[in-house]
């Protein structure tokens, strides 16, 4: 009895599978997911400024209006989208345009993966 007992715990340990969102402001989200051993973490996160530098394919600086600039790294597949949703060519971007950042986590850094202007210069 003991022993079924023992190997339905260690199956359960096993084979436990737990998810969780947590979120610490409105365009921040994380998701970690636990598989056995194995775990990954992930998070995504919006932020809104004006562009006060840029090169295409290698980074972008926005500022937010509230603190200094913030520099971001842009993602190997970054898509930049117009106002009206439609896909722009990277260097159609350019200093002092409204945009909104989507921000994720590849690997051991964090990059911008999509540019969504709100309004061109």
């Amino acid at each position: 009895m003991c022993v079924a007992t023992l190997s339905v715990a260690y199956a359960q340990t096993q084979t436990s599978t737990s998810s969780s969102t947590t979120s610490s402001n409105p365009s921040t989200r994380s998701m970690t997911t636990d598989t056995g051993n194995t775990s990954t973490t992930s998070s995504t996160t919006n932020n809104s400024g004006t562009v006060t530098d840029y090169m295409p394919g290698a980074a972008i600086t926005l500022d937010p209006g509230t603190v200094k600039p913030v520099r971001f790294v842009i993602g190997e597949k970054v898509q930049v989208l117009g106002p009206d949703g439609k896909m722009l060519p990277a260097t159609a971007l350019k200093k002092n345009a409204k945009v909104r950042l989507h921000v994720v986590q590849e690997g051991d850094r964090t990059v911008v993966d999509q540019i969504n202007v709100e309004e061109l210069k």
